[in-house]
């Protein structure tokens, strides 16, 4: 009897320190969601014109909304994201891939050809539910050679708040 008594007056005095500590420091109604994804290549690939790089080496994909069989992150809350992604051609051509949100280009890196010439870029958008985002090769007749072992050529993004 004595353990329990304890033990009820241990979960009051608990009760009480919460219900306290709501007036002071502001907890939130509810935990905001956490989105992030990176991925990279596995090898070194040749992607067709205007098709996507498939990113197959995932190493993060909390909230499980990038796809690495389409290389397609579909935004599973509305909110500001960051993205980014990172470019290595091989050096027998010259290499221009493009972020692109539901079709339109938001943001595009360069390599040239005879050198190992890295590029990359972070771009901040606000992405509605649903949207989504990939990187493609943006020549309409080339097709690109992406030279990589899981270091050089990546497509990240996080969710920085969502609204």
């Amino acid at each position: 009897m004595f353990k329990f008594k304890l033990h009820v007056h241990y979960l009051n005095v608990t009760h009480f320190f919460l219900e306290y500590c709501k007036n002071i420091i502001p907890f939130p109604a509810s935990k905001p969601p956490s989105v992030a994804f990176t991925a990279s290549l596995s090898k070194g690939i040749t992607v067709r014109p205007q098709a996507p790089v498939k990113y197959d080496h995932v190493v993060t994909n909390w909230g499980g909304a990038y796809n690495p069989s389409t290389g397609i992150f579909t935004a599973p809350y509305g909110g500001l994201y960051s993205i980014s992604f990172t470019l290595m051609g091989n050096p027998s051509n010259d290499v221009r891939l493009e972020a692109v949100k539901n079709g339109e280009r938001v943001a595009m890196v360069y390599t040239a050809p005879k050198i190992h010439l890295q590029s990359s870029k972070t771009v901040h958008l606000i992405l509605s539910k649903g949207d989504r985002i990939w990187i493609r090769n943006w020549s309409t007749s080339t097709t690109a050679i992406l030279h990589d072992w899981k270091v050089y050529n990546a497509f990240s993004g996080i969710l920085i708040r969502d609204f």
